[in-house]
């Protein structure tokens, strides 16, 4: 249990708690966030002189800075509190200051019986699970490692390739080579490479195949030679972008490090369908971007999926597909659709993004279990309750967009995500 917490119920301050709940009471608001919460203390602070030293020198100011969530109910108070990056605590604070600390099923259900009074634990509720994809991949334990989650994946990946398992890993490495198409057509390896071991033997073959060509001799003018060694598009645009290609790949599988994984990874086009979740109602283009409270991430987030899309395009002419026809990247921007829109897009379904090929904004409504509520706009903030049928209806909406799963998915929060990918 967090000392913070409690430092504060055993000291005076416990009742400068006490009465700042009491505050939070009268606002007749069940959920508050951390800027609500901020704001109320401020404004509890400003109202008695004696009380201002509290928002900036006082344990139970330390309390309030930390506070992600409170929730009130006729009894008690329920508090989410962030003592440290990376942690999270819930504590339920009874009306005599008595206080239990709360786990996570417990904050969930709480949280289902604020909007919808008739929840049921025993019902099927959505669960995400955040855990590592597989049970032998790493988890970061260190939170100064948070930001560098690929670069720690490399790291991990790569020393795996010099253990006694090494052989999986290097299997695992041919499997995930021969996965990939775009269109139906194959990329990468085909058919006639049958294992790991086939696939380093043709791979040194290949390399002093393209020892012969010129360095900017065109990969149209090599690709079915490759392709009878069992090499489909994706390699390289040049026979010296494809032999490089192959250099890093045969470098993988013979003594592998993090920084030759991750340069053979960026060398390869693997990535053609991208979705960039933005559950935020207000988000288009008519109407929208004159609205100052949603304007900034709205740009912010077009221009980078126009980016992206470029990018993208650029990777797959770099890979050498130009050979398959045109290369199109699709691009979703999944959000809410506000049937009030206030003169905004945002009471459409699709809407193309302007200055873009192929991207779209995708709507989906939140559901008709409130909607006094969700057919209005309504701050990021407060739109979790309803995200469990809006993921549900947007499963549905998306895999007949896509024709399929997409090979990326964004969220528009992670800002690293949309600059570097």
């Amino acid at each position: 249990m967090s000392n913070l917490i409690q430092n504060v119920i055993d000291s005076r301050e416990k009742n400068h708690l006490r009465t700042f709940i009491d505050l939070l009471r009268q606002f007749q608001k069940p959920y508050l966030l951390r800027n609500d919460i901020l704001i109320a203390f401020y404004k509890y602070c400003d109202i008695n002189e004696d009380n201002k030293d509290l928002y900036s020198d006082s344990e139970l100011g330390q309390l309030v800075y930390s506070t992600q969530e409170i929730i009130l109910d006729r009894e008690s108070v329920y508090l989410v509190i962030r003592p440290k990056v990376a942690t999270q605590e819930a504590y339920r604070l009874l009306d005599d200051m008595t206080l239990e600390l709360i786990n996570t099923q417990e904050l969930l259900n709480l949280r289902d019986k604020l909007v919808d009074s008739n929840y049921s634990q025993d019902e099927e509720v959505l669960k995400i699970d955040f855990q590592p994809f597989y049970d032998s991949s790493p988890s970061l334990r260190d939170a100064k490692k948070i930001g560098n989650g690929v670069d720690s994946l490399n790291r991990y990946l790569s020393s795996k390739l010099f253990d006694d398992n090494c052989g999986t890993w290097q299997e695992a490495l041919f499997n995930f080579l021969k996965l990939h198409k775009y269109n139906n057509r194959q990329l990468l390896i085909n058919e006639r490479i049958k294992n790991k071991s086939q696939l380093s033997e043709k791979l040194k073959r290949v390399i002093d195949l393209l020892d012969k060509y010129p360095a900017h001799t065109s990969f149209e003018n090599f690709r079915f030679e490759l392709r009878s060694f069992g090499f489909e598009p994706g390699w390289g645009n040049t026979a010296q972008r494809a032999k490089e290609t192959f250099l890093l790949l045969d470098q993988l599988i013979d003594s592998a490090d993090r920084e030759i994984l991750d340069r053979f990874m960026s060398r390869i086009p693997l990535i053609f369908k991208v979705l960039v979740t933005s559950p935020h109602g207000w988000f288009g283009q008519e109407g929208v971007l004159e609205r100052t409270d949603t304007s900034g991430q709205v740009v912010y987030v077009l221009d980078r999926v126009k980016e992206l899309e470029k990018q993208i395009e650029e990777n797959a002419k770099l890979g050498g597909l130009d050979v398959l026809g045109a290369i199109e990247p699709k691009i979703i921007v999944l959000t809410g659709l506000i049937p009030s829109g206030e003169d905004t897009s945002c009471n459409g379904r699709l809407e193309k993004i302007y200055g873009s090929k192929n991207c779209w904004i995708l709507r989906v409504p939140f559901g008709e279990s409130q909607p006094e509520i969700t057919q209005n706009w309504i701050s990021r903030f407060e739109i979790y309750p309803y995200l469990e049928s809006f993921a549900t209806d947007s499963q549905r909406e998306l895999l007949a967009e896509f024709a399929g799963k997409p090979d990326l998915i964004i969220s528009n929060s992670t800002e690293d995500a949309l600059v570097k990918t």
